[in-house]
């Protein structure tokens, strides 16, 4: 006999183990999706079959399994939503903006970043263009089988906005490079309604082909710049942003719980010539070798409750050149310079 949808989703909720079912409840409560909400009290002690029939009868009209593979990226099992996607292919509907009357055929239409922001999470089969802006270092995290598996953030932009995505396959990685026009295909949108985050997951059935070059406004550009730390604190929204600058002090790690579970944290002190600010690194994140001294970018840092930043399992942290050093050293080798030409010139 054929599984249903509903079969689908209980075999995947059933690979995940006791922590990752509590996560995928957690974030299933906090997500509400075209005006539809799961209460986390009905959560908090159904088992699989039951969030599954929950699944079901709440998001009938949304599509269950675009929900779960929404919510199982968003908690960072990746390889389990990509095999929920391919399973129930068939039954995920192919959502297409309605153009405006000027537009071209529907055959032929490529969304907008403006627009892909506005869409529901899940798979989408209308492509977009886009523009490689940066490729970070992979990030290497176990998922529910135990296994070591590598991610590659990268940031896109197109003439309306800026995503970040996040890379699954590397093997992939070798068709992208910074500054790279592409054609994307058979991607994800995943969001976490709780950071605000939109990303694009893309997977072994991602597609990418090379496009014609364009360009990006300034506009758009200034979105990636890391913003000065006396705003970090201050900003009301709760997207990621991008920081940067000299850590004062290291903290020890220290471990706190977290939605029932214990993990580890630090805490360090970051400055630039605009303030200081205390950045909490979470899980594996602590275990990145800094010290005081060390100048440092760090992406994806988001805002709790507390106004206090954090890092996300997306955010990268790079030990970089500190400016000021270059500054100085440039000053030191155009006087040097100048000296040896005069002596020439002698």
């Amino acid at each position: 006999m054929e599984k249903t949808v509903k079969d689908h989703i209980i075999d995947t909720l059933d690979a995940l183990d006791e922590d990752g079912l509590k996560r995928f409840k957690d974030e299933l409560g906090e997500t509400t999706i075209q005006g539809r909400k799961i209460p986390s009290r009905k959560l908090k002690k159904a088992g699989i079959v039951e969030v599954a029939g929950l699944l079901i009868s709440t998001f009938t009209k949304t599509h269950p399994a675009e929900v779960t593979i929404s919510i199982l990226n968003a908690i960072n099992e990746v390889d389990l939503a990509e095999e929920l996607q391919g399973k129930t292919s068939a039954d995920l509907p192919t959502r297409t903006p309605t153009p405006p009357p000027t537009s071209p055929p529907p055959a032929s239409r490529k969304m907008t970043l403006k627009e892909l922001l506005e869409e529901p999470a899940g798979p989408s089969r209308i492509p977009i263009e886009l523009k490689v802006m940066k490729i970070e270092p992979p990030i290497t995290f176990t998922n529910q089988k135990n296994e070591t598996k590598q991610v590659v953030v990268i940031t896109f932009a197109d003439p309306t906005d800026i995503i970040q995505g996040r890379l699954d396959d590397m093997a992939k990685i070798k068709e992208l490079e910074e500054e790279k026009c592409i054609l994307l295909r058979g991607y994800i949108i995943a969001k976490d309604t709780k950071h605000q985050i939109t990303t694009l997951v893309l997977t072994k059935r991602t597609k990418f082909s090379t496009t014609a070059s364009f360009d990006v406004s300034s506009e758009v550009l200034e979105r990636m710049q890391p913003v000065p730390l006396i705003k970090a604190n201050t900003r009301r929204a709760k997207k990621p942003i991008t920081i940067e600058g000299k850590i004062t002090s290291v903290g020890k790690v220290e471990r706190v719980t977290e939605k029932g579970n214990k993990v580890p944290i630090k805490n360090i002190t970051i400055r630039d010539s605009t303030a200081q600010i205390k950045l909490t690194l979470w899980k594996d994140k602590t275990c990145i070798p800094i010290q005081p001294g060390d100048y440092i970018e760090a992406t994806n840092i988001v805002l709790n409750s507390y106004l206090s930043n954090n890092t996300t399992w997306l955010s990268t942290i790079q030990v970089k050149e500190d400016p000021e050093k270059k500054k100085s050293r440039s000053k030191v080798t155009g006087t040097a310079t100048a000296t040896a030409s005069g002596s020439n010139t002698c």
